[in-house]
């Protein structure tokens, strides 16, 4: 029996400052935040935005996620089938020091938005097969998750 909870790594480079960065699609979902013991809470508010470290798996997520990037003016897209979770990462300044092939201040470029199967993981038995399906499209930054279909926004 093969099992796997997460199966995409999307690491993406940001903004000069990751203050100018926010994630749309989260909004009021629930989550386990790992660096609270995996306890589970509800997301408030209306964006992701970042200050400090993060390690939250959202559960039952939607299937488009927007990553917004202010300074450099895009929005990548996103979209994912058959993977209901999404965990949310970056070490911040602490933890990064302590990733040996991290860069001290690489923590302030970088943000991992993952598709997972946390809550409820895949498990095949011999001769069963899952699909999965992740599309990350970058798109003027003038989209936000309510708009998002990454075919309607790059073919009209």
């Amino acid at each position: 029996m093969h099992h796997n909870s997460k199966l995409y790594y999307v690491l993406t480079e940001t903004a000069k400052f990751l203050s100018e960065v926010r994630i749309e699609g989260l909004e009021t979902m629930d989550y386990f935040d790992n660096l609270k013991g995996k306890e589970r809470f509800t997301e408030q508010g209306d964006a992701l935005v970042f200050e400090s470290e993060i390690d939250k798996v959202y559960l039952d997520t939607p299937p488009k996620i927007a990553i917004i990037d202010h300074e450099k003016k895009r929005t990548f897209v996103l979209r994912k089938d058959g993977l209901p979770d999404a965990v949310v990462w970056n070490p911040w300044e602490r933890r990064s020091k302590t990733i040996l092939d991290f860069g001290d201040e690489e923590y302030k470029h970088m943000l991992c938005v993952e598709p997972a199967a946390v809550e409820k993981p895949i498990t095949l038995k011999p001769g069963e097969e899952w699909k999965g399906r992740l599309e990350l499209s970058a798109v003027p930054s003038s989209y936000y998750s309510g708009q998002l279909d990454p075919d309607k926004v790059l073919h009209g």
